[in-house]
């Protein structure tokens, strides 16, 4: 039988509940993302964060946690308090991550609050690479197979595009692994790979200093948002497949919490300065939250847990 105290006590939890998200957030958030700096996951997390913290009126403190194809900074925010000042902003690894990894993280741990980005794949190339084309890349590829070096983090989405490339294209390429896309394509421009796939974000800096070319992107036509670069299914090789960016919490925070930081997310997409951020960045806003949001990820998961399983990728877990 319960005690008055604990009747109290259940009480106090109910009412201090709805108390929370009615002044939530009181205090900064703190955003992990998790992978390093510089790179694309990088890149988009801090412009969300700055116009996250523009429409909530409290600081957003990006946080890089990289590591174990970005479990180590995922699973710091699942053991988070669930109480909405510990956000996690996660690419696709969020998803391949629980099927090409030993020690993988789970979905359950999280809940999504929003969707906010997606990109296609792309394939880029030192800016004096002799191949003028992927065709021509493809071409000469064929012709060395087990030469060509390609760039790519291991266990996230960039594993998962150079995998499908390859089978597709019917290469034989040495698969290079990287800890984020910036070694990799900083690499890429010094020659110590051949190839390197991330998304079209990824390579912004160093394509405007002249050191990188994006011969591609696997989207089912041109667009401006990417410079309206030739796709893949264009040049003979059928895939299209690309990666995402979204806004999770831990598993167990209050529905109240989680809306406001969704409202918050809805108003900073809406800003003509958020847009504009993405634009000069060359990646695409996707909002969706609620239902919409919950859908598309379970979508993003079926699929690329096909694509893994058709690739024989998927590894067996230790726990």
């Amino acid at each position: 039988m319960k005690t008055i105290g604990s009747l109290l006590l259940v009480s106090a939890v109910t009412v201090a509940a709805p108390g929370h998200a009615q002044t939530f957030p009181s205090k900064p958030i703190t955003m992990i993302i998790p992978f390093p700096a510089g790179g694309r996951t990088d890149v988009i997390g801090r412009i969300f964060a700055q116009s996250l913290q523009e429409a909530l009126g409290k600081p957003v403190a990006v946080i890089n946690k990289p590591g174990a194809s970005s479990v180590l900074g995922s699973n710091e925010v699942s053991e988070a308090t669930p109480d909405g000042y510990t956000v996690g902003f996660f690419s696709t690894a969020v998803v391949t991550a629980q099927y090409t990894v030993p020690t993988p993280l789970s979905l359950k741990s999280f809940d999504l609050v929003a969707i906010v980005n997606a990109d296609p794949a792309a394939l880029a190339v030192a800016e004096n690479a002799p191949w003028k084309s992927l065709k021509d890349l493809v071409a000469d590829a064929k012709n060395k197979p087990g030469v060509f070096r390609l760039g790519m983090i291991p266990g996230a989405s960039s594993q998962i595009f150079a995998s499908g490339f390859t089978r597709a294209a019917g290469l034989d390429i040495v698969s290079v692994p990287f800890k984020g896309d910036t070694d990799g394509a900083i690499a890429l421009a010094g020659h110590n790979i051949d190839v390197h796939f991330a998304v079209p974000v990824s390579y912004k800096s160093l394509v405007e200093s002249k050191k990188v070319r994006i011969l591609a992107v696997a989207s089912d036509a041109p667009s401006p948002v990417y410079g309206n670069l030739p796709t893949f299914k264009g040049n003979g090789v059928d895939l299209t497949v690309g990666a995402f960016h979204g806004i999770f919490v831990p598993t167990g925070t209050p529905p109240a919490v989680k809306q406001k930081l969704a409202d918050g997310l809805k108003t900073a997409v809406e800003s003509p300065e958020l847009k504009k951020r993405m634009e000069d960045a060359g990646a695409a806003i996707v909002f969706l939250q609620g239902d919409e949001a919950t859908s598309y990820l379970a979508k993003q998961d079926e699929t690329y847990r096909s694509i893994i399983e058709a690739l024989g990728l998927r590894v067996a877990a230790t726990h």
